[in-house]
This record gives C-alpha cells, structure tokens and sequence, in this order.
C-alpha cells in the first residue's frame, strides 16, 4: 500500500474558493490554515488532510476524515464550532470551519500556570455541559473530550470542536472498532473507563471526560498522569479519581464533590444527561453569587445567559444590554420597586427571590428569572405596589430612556420578548383577578 505524500510545508494560495492567509497549526495527520471565503466575506479555518488517489473510495479514510463533517454538518450550536463546508480537491480532503479568534484550553491546564478563577471553570464546564446535551440529544457522542478540544475565545467564551471521532447514532455503533487488536479511539488521558476497555459508549462518557478537563483545570494535571499506558488504562479502569481537595484545597467542598461524581468508575453513579450537569454547576454558581462574590462585567453577562428572557440573545446583544443597564444587588427586606414611585424601569431577577407586596399584603413571589416593572417601563406611571427582596437578590435594571442607546436589531429582539413576557404576566394577572372573585 502506497503511503500518502507529506503535507506541503508552506501553505498553498487557495483551496477551492477560499483564500489561504496562513497556517495556524498541524499535527500528525493534517495541517489548519486561516483562510478567508471571498463569497460571504468572512474568516474561516480550514483542516486540510492528504488523501492518497489510490483510496479514495476507502471506507476507512471516509470514516477518519469525513466522520468529523458528517457529525458537525449536523449540530448548530453557540458553544460548538460550526462546519460551514467539506469537500476533495485533488489529493486534499479539507473542511471548512467557523475561525475562532481565541486559544484552546490547554495553556490554563499546564502544571505550575495559573489557574483560573473557580467562577469561569465553573462557566465554561456549564457552557460545555449544554453543549454536549445538545449533541447527545441529537445522537451524537463526541468521544474524544480534552482541552485542546475546547477552543475559547477573546471574551471566554468555550466552543467545542473536532468531531473526527464522533459516534453518530446507531449509524457508528454497528460500525465501530471494539478490541480485536484496533486500538483504542481518543485521548487516553482523558477517557472513562469504559471507553478505556473499548466498551459501548454513552453520554456520560463524554461527561467522565469533560470532569477529567475540569479536574485539570482546577489542578494543573489530568486524573491520572501515568506515562505509561498499560498503567494508565489499568488506573482509569480501576483506581478511584483522587479528590481535588486532596490537591487543592482552596476549592469548596461542592467543586470537589461535583467532579469526583463525574469521574466515578460507573456510568450510573455520574451525572446522566449534559442538561443535569449544567443544572448542579448553575446551582453552584448562584450560591457563589449569593454568598457575596463580587459581580463583574462577564459574570452578569453569564448571569443573564442562564436566564430564559435571553434565549435568543447572543454575548454581543447582551453585552450592549449591560452597557445601558446595571446589575444591582439588594439584600433581604430592600426594596426593588416602591409603591407610588415613578420610575420607568425594567428589572429582571438574575438570583435570588423576592415579594410583591401591595398594601402591606403579600401577593406573589417572583423567582430567578422573573420580570417586574413592565408598565412603568412602557408609560411611566407611578407604580402599583412595592416589590421587596426577600433574600440577597440579583437583578437587571432597565431604564427606559436607555434603551434607545443600543443598535436596532438588539432593541427589536428585546421588544419582541419583552411584549411576550408582559402578554404572559397580564394574562396571568387577570387569571389570579378572577379566581378572587370566583372565591
């Protein structure tokens, strides 16, 4: 079998349509280059790898290269690369990428750097954890999870890429390789046991192996550092995960529990779908919040990230939210909104609960998440009653002779959800009016 050439040590003008402006790195079995596409003007990455004419009808070179287009072609999502193009031209296979202006996560897991704040371990496992649920929902298992699989942008932003080893529904089950000599699929670093016996994968595969990044991230070194793999294998099968506390124990107790269920020998004991692991480091993240952490710019704009109102959002339309907005804290028995008083505020609840009180009498409670001051936002009219914290609450606030200050394409997203969530709240209103009277 005749052996493809290398791959050209300088990178060629174009590929296809795209524009080649330099390479951005190689390894053993293809190089990335910057590119640009002349159609939509925009930067992309392009992975390159030779094929040999010889094979390229070969199942096995399909599965290795193509496996990563058929994989991404399939996922959307803010928080995976996205694959804009594939395709062959003369002995290249190449796909085109969404170019991420950023690093890996490799350089914040080297033994000795500086660690990052627990706050933005916490965010960017959360963003990936919701990543991941969203290509496992769509049937699809990564398989091979580790920091230079996570990009990470300018503004900290974590997007999963390199699919080349994607599992795809029962389309790659009934195909794959399982012992018999082929080797193992992966980072052995960074597999769960079950993948390091070469066993049938689920879900929570892919999150032992987000857990082996966050154990990395937090102490500068993977679960099990054993050179040799033989020792490696056998201590990922069988050897427990050591604490993170036992390494580091600055980190609360909670982190520590959090990424030792991850890493537990049987995929029963872990947290079962990306969704639930999201769920606990949210939890973790508000009780920070709450116990008085400071509340910077990136960690209000992932606050709102969290929250349904910003679904449709995305960080540059939450960013210029932020801009003519502030992110207030107000401790239990403070007043939000005080009856009688004029003030054409928005407020949306980030953390925490708080009361809506009208004549000294109760009424309801609002949660994270909740919205309040609708009307007073629309016409300025005095308000109807107070709203009152009743733990350490989190809110955006909103004044309505701000709104103006950010581009129309944000304002119309905003308006669209804001006139649906004051549909919502007066539907409710008139729902609550009259079982009162029916009572």
């Amino acid at each position: 079998m005749r052996r493809p050439a290398d791959l050209p040590d300088s990178p060629p003008q174009t590929i296809a349509k795209y524009e080649i402006r330099g390479e951005i790195g190689r390894g053993a079995c293809g190089v990335v280059y910057k590119a640009f596409d002349p159609f939509v003007q925009r930067d992309v990455a392009i992975k390159v790898a030779l094929q040999d004419p010889e094979f390229k009808a070969d199942v096995a070179h399909e599965r290795t290269f193509f496996a990563e287009a058929r994989a991404a072609g399939m996922l959307s999502h803010k928080h995976i690369v996205s694959l804009y193009d594939a395709g062959v031209e003369g002995d290249l296979s190449y796909l085109v990428m969404e170019y991420i202006d950023g690093e890996t996560l490799q350089p914040f897991c080297r033994p000795g750097g500086q660690r990052l704040p627990l706050d933005q371990v916490i965010d960017i496992v959360f963003k990936c954890a919701k990543a991941l649920d969203y290509a496992h929902h769509k049937g699809i298992l990564h398989r091979d999870i580790k920091p230079s699989n996570i990009m990470l942008t300018r503004d900290g932003v974590p997007k999963l890429m390199d699919f080349s080893i994607a599992e795809i529904g029962h389309e790659v089950s009934s195909t794959r390789h399982t012992g018999g000599g082929t080797g193992l699929l992966g980072s052995p670093l960074y597999m769960s046991p079950e993948q390091s016996r070469n066993e049938q994968l689920d879900g929570t595969s892919d999150l032992y192996s987000l857990g082996a990044v966050m154990f990395q991230l937090l102490t500068g070194r993977p679960p099990f550092p054993m050179k040799d793999m033989k020792e490696l294998l056998q201590a990922i099968a069988t050897e427990p995960a050591p604490r993170v506390r036992d390494l580091r124990p600055d980190v609360p107790a909670e982190i520590s529990n959090l990424v030792s269920r991850l890493l537990l020998k049987t995929p029963e004991e872990r947290y079962q779908k990306g969704g639930d692991l999201a769920g606990a480091l949210a939890r973790l993240y508000d009780q920070f919040k709450l116990a008085g952490h400071t509340v910077g710019r990136r960690e209000s704009r992932d606050s709102l990230r969290r929250l349904h109102f910003f679904d449709g959002f995305s960080d540059e339309d939450i960013n210029e939210i932020l801009n003519v907005s502030s992110m207030a804290t107000y401790q239990p028995g403070e007043a939000l909104i005080t009856e009688n008083g004029i003030d054409a505020a928005f407020f949306i609840i980030a953390l925490g609960t708080a009361e809506v009180q009208k004549g000294g009498r109760a009424i309801y409670r609002l949660e994270k998440g909740d919205c309040m001051g609708e009307i007073g936002f629309v016409s300025g009219a005095k308000r109807t009653g107070n709203v009152v914290a009743l733990n350490q609450v989190l809110a955006l606030k909103l004044n309505a002779s701000a709104i103006g200050r950010i581009s129309e394409r944000c304002q119309l997203r905003f308006y669209k959800v804001f006139t649906e969530t004051l549909i919502y709240r007066l539907s409710m209103a008139s729902a609550r009016i009259s079982a009162m009277n029916n009572s």
